[in-house]
């Protein structure tokens, strides 16, 4: 992969211009991804979480939402994905569940009221397929939280249906894995920095919710391996094994100090 301005740059210091950028210098040598369609998916994206924010570190500003699929999207060309399903995906991955209005608005012709919320995310993963491929609406569903029950759930039962969700999506399902471990790093990979006064009950509740996935991951990286590693350079593999090990150690400190909190 060609050297680039951004490449000593961590992750987290990058807005969404420098993301941009960065993305774009990586899939410009790699001929399974086409540049148009990435191009395009972030548009959508952008347009998709526009207005929408995200909760920093400690008591850091708020930051564009649009940051975080494109952080993750950085995430997995550093680790040798050269999938342009994948890629884009991961670039949509939060947009069904969060910005469907705007979805069926701008792009499914028809009146939407009274459809269900199912059958209206049957519709954005119908434009999605169109758009950009059936195997990346595929894989966007495989990233995309489920529909809500409607049960009157406790939050402990709605950490287990999390984690089973998880543990069925990417089963066997080697994109979904990278696409979800690389979503996870983002949201949990920084949660010691949150460990502060004031976020006990917070920080307690994401620990509960996260530190139970790790070994959700390890088992599939276990059992998948072959398929996992062939998505990925070998730098890529190997950095997701260290930074299953680094989460494990981090989140499993959080879960004495905060496990009871939630």
């Amino acid at each position: 992969m060609t050297t680039t301005l951004f490449d000593r740059v961590p992750l987290k210091d990058m807005d969404p211009s420098a993301l941009t950028m960065a993305i774009f210098a990586d899939i410009k040598d790699i001929p399974s991804i086409d540049g148009v369609k990435v191009s395009t998916a972030i548009s959508a994206a952008s347009f998709f979480h526009l207005n929408q924010t995200r909760a920093n570190r400690k008591g850091f500003p708020r930051t564009a939402y649009i940051e975080h699929p494109l952080r993750n999207s950085l995430r997995v060309l550093r680790w040798g994905v050269t999938s342009e399903p994948i890629l884009v995906s991961v670039i949509l991955h939060d947009t069904v569940e969060d910005s469907l209005d705007r979805i069926l608005e701008s792009f499914v012709p028809g009146c939407h009221v009274g459809i269900d919320l199912a059958t209206q995310r049957e519709l954005a993963y119908a434009w999605i397929a169109g758009e950009f491929g059936q195997e990346t609406s595929d894989l966007v569903r495989s990233l995309t939280n489920p529909v809500p029950t409607g049960e009157n759930l406790t939050k402990a039962q709605k950490r287990e249906l999390y984690a089973a969700n998880v543990a069925a999506k990417i089963r066997g399902n080697a994109g979904a894995f990278i696409g979800k471990f690389a979503d996870f790093m983002d949201n949990a990979g920084g949660l010691h920095h949150n460990a502060v006064d004031g976020n006990e009950i917070m920080v307690g509740h994401l620990v509960q919710k996260y530190h139970p996935m790790v070994a959700i991951f390890e088992a599939e990286l276990a059992s998948n391996s072959d398929a996992i590693r062939a998505l990925l350079s070998m730098g890529g593999y190997n950095d997701i094994e260290l930074r299953l090990s680094v989460l494990a150690g981090r989140l499993g400190a959080l879960a004495g100090l905060y496990g009871r909190t939630a």
